[in-house]
């Protein structure tokens, strides 16, 4: 995969949607269907789960909510695959503790977020100090050796993507704050502790797989808010506070 590639892949795909999402009425978004947003699950030889229900559940509730295009099955990927460039939101969602991962795995992920994409590390544990958690920090401090995880503000701009937040939920809500790693203004991985696909899940029925404590479908209805906000933030605050400067430089052939 050429360096190339994935700035297309990233920087032009979804810098569209970027602009779509910023830029047009709610009611105005006609993105053609390569520019449909699809989730992408990263799958590791163990540790990791996949949620499908609960990305096409969130999906769902982005397109009512907000009218982005998207395509509501997600694709289920392995960090090495270059196909990773052409999703702009990645998704890992960790049970128990992870395999080593590659150092060529590190080395993609790196250029994906730096390229503009966004991970998502969602803890289905159950526990606040896992083996998941303690997992998810190790690779955010390979992927970021100088910029530890850390909480974000209750101000950041997350909270505010589409719906107000007051303080993330899922299938728990233990934790006082999402964390994430900050570059300047964004924060291109962002780690939840209280399972929020968790609270989105549903079986082959349609009923939600999972209870949701201490507060029942209010806090699942938090839960979605939160996820509708993370799609957003992921389409646009990665880009706003520069995009001038990005289209600027792909007019004139310094970035492809």
């Amino acid at each position: 995969m050429s360096p190339e590639w994935t700035r297309r892949g990233v920087l032009s795909g979804a810098l569209t949607g970027a602009l779509a999402a910023s830029l047009l009425p709610r009611r105005a978004l006609a993105l053609g269907a390569g520019s449909r947003i699809r989730i992408a699950e990263l799958q590791l030889s163990s540790g990791t789960t996949s949620r499908p229900e609960a990305w096409r559940r969130l999906l769902y509730e982005v397109v009512q909510a907000t009218s982005v295009v998207c395509d509501p099955t997600p694709v289920s990927l392995s960090p090495e695959d270059p196909a990773l460039f052409a999703h702009p939101f990645s998704v890992l969602v960790g049970t128990g503790a992870l395999p080593e991962v590659s150092d060529a795995a590190v080395a993609q992920l790196s250029r994906y977020l730096s390229y503009g994409g966004f991970l998502f590390l969602d803890d289905a544990s159950g526990s606040l100090d896992g083996d998941f958690s303690r997992s998810a920090r190790r690779l955010a401090s390979r992927l970021f050796p100088t910029r530890p995880m850390a909480p974000l503000p209750g101000d950041h701009s997350l909270h505010r993507a589409f719906f107000l937040i007051d303080r993330p939920a899922g299938r728990t809500a233990r934790a006082s704050a999402l964390e994430g790693v900050t570059l300047g203004p964004i924060a291109p991985l962002v780690y939840c502790a209280d399972d929020l696909s968790g609270a989105l899940d549903r079986g082959p029925d349609g009923r939600d797989r999972h209870p949701v404590v201490p507060g029942g479908e209010a806090q699942r209805r938090e839960a979605l808010k939160l996820g509708v906000n993370l799609v957003l933030y992921s389409l646009t605050s990665n880009y706003k506070h520069d995009i001038a400067h990005v289209m600027e430089l792909m007019r004139e052939g310094r970035l492809e």
